[in-house]
């Protein structure tokens, strides 16, 4: 049986900005409105703002994510990054060879975001995670620019004792639910379904992104029916950034 809500775009190729119409102003206006800062401090823009949210609710972000977020050229997003990086709120940190460089939100940076977050210290172990989870976040607001995504971090403050905590929920433009997971790895089968009874009791649909020996597991427990509310679909290729 297919999920409650038809994902079948999500796992698609398109060609939407991936901010969805509210931030397109935002994201590619230079002349975007400025907050002003005493003592001499770099000028940010709505735009710098923005992009730290939506880096706080990533716990961090690589720069070339940062490059499809906003559809710009790697100049633009060094430049927004010193901008942040020069006004105390982000560290930019090379975690490993041959990627870009990650964004991760200071104390300072955490609380001009204004969310409560904690701050994050990176893990090589779990980089790879958190680095799929964004890719999925850009992928969905690429073909669905009208849901909004709510991020693990906000979850997590309104997570019930024993809870499983999604990677994200996406809720869609007729306020639909959809718990989103991305599995790098393999889990015990007892573990999988212990979640998939859970998310499927509490959302519209469950959609896992996945990478191969994960997909082969999940696809094989969605042909059994038992969660006619599950999704599966493989983990979204990084998105091409802009050339300048």
């Amino acid at each position: 049986m297919s999920p409650a809500i038809d994902t079948r775009a999500w796992g698609a190729r398109a060609h939407r900005h991936p901010l969805g119409s509210g931030m397109r102003g935002v994201a590619s206006s230079g002349s975007s409105r400025t907050v002003r800062r005493a003592g001499g401090e770099p000028v940010l823009s709505t735009r710098d703002l923005f992009v730290l949210g939506w880096v706080c609710e990533q716990y961090g972000a690589r720069a070339d994510q940062l490059e499809v977020l906003l559809d710009c050229g790697p100049r633009t997003v060094q430049r927004l990054l010193a901008r942040l990086r020069d006004a105390g709120l982000i560290a930019t940190r090379r975690l490993l060879v041959g990627e870009s460089v990650w964004a991760i939100p200071t104390s300072r940076g955490l609380r001009a975001a204004g969310q409560g977050f904690g701050i994050w210290h990176p893990r090589l172990g779990g980089l790879a995670h958190i680095a799929a989870v964004t890719d999925v976040r850009l992928h969905i607001h690429a073909r669905s620019s009208d849901s909004e995504w709510v991020s693990e971090r906000v979850l997590a403050r309104e997570r019930e004792p024993g809870e499983h905590l999604p990677d994200g929920v996406v809720i869609t433009e007729d306020g639909q639910r959809v718990a989103i997971e991305a599995e790098l790895t393999v889990k015990s089968q007892h573990r999988v379904t212990s979640i998939l009874d859970e998310l499927s009791g509490r959302f519209d649909t469950v959609l896992y992104f996945c990478a191969p020996g994960p997909y082969r597991q999940l696809s094989k427990l969605a042909e059994s029916g038992r969660w006619p509310k599950l999704g599966v679909r493989e983990l979204p290729q990084p998105q091409a950034a802009r050339v300048p």
